[in-house]
């Protein structure tokens, strides 16, 4: 059930099961950002919480020891758009933004008109970039959370109730590049960002390039942030403005992270036989079935 958990001096949202927090959701990763102590009291007091917010710095600088980036533009800052893109600095060995509007130019040279949508409602296009960022993840690690089938429907259920919505770029009308995301409270949130890789477009950097505009997008609808969520790729650092930095609270017990971290290095290795994992994740909603029908 969704309730507030408090820990430590912090109080978040989150989803509690027998009074207490679900942590490591590996498949679907979030952060907890802390309510406001002013406005929410009480709460399920929890021995231990983990990606919570711990603090919000400006980009570029340190968090506290263990915490997590997950970088975010915060378009109050700027009166417009060339504003925001005269102050973006790419790090090293990255494309300028005029560097990827360049490249934007000759993409639609080369292979006919650049159309961009935020809001793309077709459903092959979903279902287009969940196969892309499969084939790109299968390209670096064996276990990925979209080798798992029913996290795939996961999303799909996500898009089905309106939560995830895909944005796409176009040339020519040939599907180069997309975004998976969804929006909450004026923010925009970068869940998944993947382009074709197709050898053939890499010289126009389809990926740099629908980043760009979808951060223009953004920037135009008038969304208050770009929350690129957690991780440190350096893509995002050309844009972002500031860091939040995402840790724990309180200590885990020692059963309980053992119970944890010994089911997500099975379930991780039976990722790699499909068929095994299938059956037994199978037999598991089985005997959870019967024995809430037996209490």
């Amino acid at each position: 059930t969704s309730g507030i958990a408090e820990c430590g001096g912090y109080r978040v949202r989150t989803l509690l099961r027998g009074g207490k927090a679900v942590t490591g959701l590996w498949q679907f990763p979030v952060y907890r950002e802390p309510l406001d102590p002013a406005t929410v009291t009480g709460g399920t007091r929890v021995p231990y919480l983990d990606d919570v917010v711990v603090a919000v710095t400006r980009a570029g600088e340190a968090g506290p020891p263990g915490a997590r980036p997950s970088p975010f533009v915060s378009w109050r800052e700027f009166p417009d758009w060339e504003t925001f893109l005269a102050r973006s600095q790419a790090p090293p060995g990255l494309d300028a933004p005029a560097t990827v509007l360049r490249k934007m130019r000759k993409l639609e040279r080369e292979l006919g008109p650049v159309e961009h949508r935020l809001f793309d409602d077709d459903p092959e296009v979903f279902e287009t970039l969940i196969r892309w960022k499969a084939a790109h993840f299968a390209l670096t690690r064996r276990d990925h959370v979209l080798s798992r089938p029913e996290v795939v429907e996961f999303y799909r259920e996500l898009r089905r109730r309106g939560i995830f919505t895909a944005s796409s770029l176009r040339a020519g009308g040939r599907l180069v590049s997309g975004q998976i995301a969804y929006r909450v409270h004026g923010r925009h949130l970068s869940r998944l960002m993947v382009y074709d890789h197709d050898p053939a477009l890499r010289r126009y950097s389809p990926g740099s390039v629908m980043q760009l505009l979808t951060l223009e997008a953004s920037y135009r609808a008038g969304d208050s942030e770009f929350d690129y969520l957690m991780g440190s790729e350096p893509h995002k650092y050309t844009y972002s403005t500031h860091t939040r930095w995402v840790g724990k609270v309180g200590r885990e017990p020692a059963v309980r992270r053992m119970e944890r971290v010994a089911r997500r290095q099975v379930s991780r290795r039976l990722s790699h036989f499909p068929g095994a994992y299938n059956r037994i994740r199978a037999m598991e909603r089985r005997t959870k079935r019967w024995v809430n029908r037996a209490r």
